[in-house]
């Protein structure tokens, strides 16, 4: 499902990491393809899968924008590992790290875009500001539509009982990176297996090595999370595994910038 005009998006790759463990993830994952299927163009997508075995049936949707790359591992989710993957063989000047749940303002994805590639006042751009998690019965028409405009309203003012807000702001979820900037500080760090951490830990390594990290504000910015699991991250964040990674996310501020550099060139030997 193709909309008339849809939006160039220029040449970008998007790497998109993923597990369908659960029906719920799945449906989300199938969600964002249609989503970005009906409403842009000139774009690849990197689907990089992580799992005993594939739950993505590529022939499902043919749409050969999309390239499959499935990676056996049972372990923790080793979002780091496969985003660098993803990195690795994506070869335009712009690269958008793209969760499997979350839906952008199309006019921000593309402004993000145009801004990267025509402008020199950015390094890396996230194309949101908060992040709305949807459920219910609205979450499953947008699932079945991949229409923008069942969430354009939700933008600003009230929201209704089957929207709140999931992050007041995050460094993760949706970021466009100049390619060689992202390899020059190291990509993000296989370290981090699980969830939280790894988008922190690159926030602060590409700042503290010079890299001009902007978001976009305003209510139009707002990115939409596709629930699954739960409307909150309160138990997540409780979890050990996730206050390890932060703390090793909290390190890297901490760390002397020599030894930060020496642990950046290290990393980006991977993409050498």
């Amino acid at each position: 499902m193709i909309e008339i005009n849809p939006i160039s998006l220029r040449g970008l790759e998007i790497i998109m990491t993923y597990r369908g463990s659960g029906q719920e993830r799945r449906d989300n994952l199938r969600g964002v393809l249609r989503h970005l299927g009906r409403t842009y163009s000139d774009y690849r997508i990197w689907l990089i899968e992580a799992d005993a075995a594939p739950t993505f049936n590529w022939s499902e949707l043919g749409d050969s924008r999309i390239r499959h790359i499935f990676v056996h591992d049972t372990g923790p989710f080793p979002k780091a590992r496969l985003v660098n993957l993803g990195a690795l063989v994506a070869r335009s000047p712009i690269i958008c790290m793209h969760d499997a749940d979350m839906i952008a303002n199309p006019h921000m994805m593309r402004g993000c875009v145009d801004s990267l590639m025509d402008g020199d006042s950015s390094d890396v751009l996230c194309p949101f500001s908060r992040v709305l998690n949807v459920s219910g019965d609205r979450r499953q028409s947008f699932i079945e539509s991949g229409n923008f405009d069942e969430f354009a309203p939700f933008m600003d003012g009230d929201l209704p009982e089957d929207i709140n807000v999931l992050y007041a702001n995050t460094p993760g979820a949706i970021n466009l990176f100049k390619r060689p900037d992202f390899i020059r500080i190291g990509g993000l760090d296989p370290q981090f297996t699980g969830w939280g951490g790894e988008d922190d830990d690159l926030f602060v390594r590409a700042a503290r090595l010079g890299l001009r990290w902007h978001s976009l504000t305003g209510p139009a910015s707002s990115l939409f999370h596709l629930n699954h699991d739960s409307a909150h991250r309160f138990d997540i964040v409780a979890d050990d595994k996730s206050a390890k990674n932060r703390e090793m996310a909290r390190q890297t501020s901490e760390m002397p910038i020599e030894d930060l550099q020496a642990r950046a060139a290290e990393l980006s030997k991977y993409f050498g």
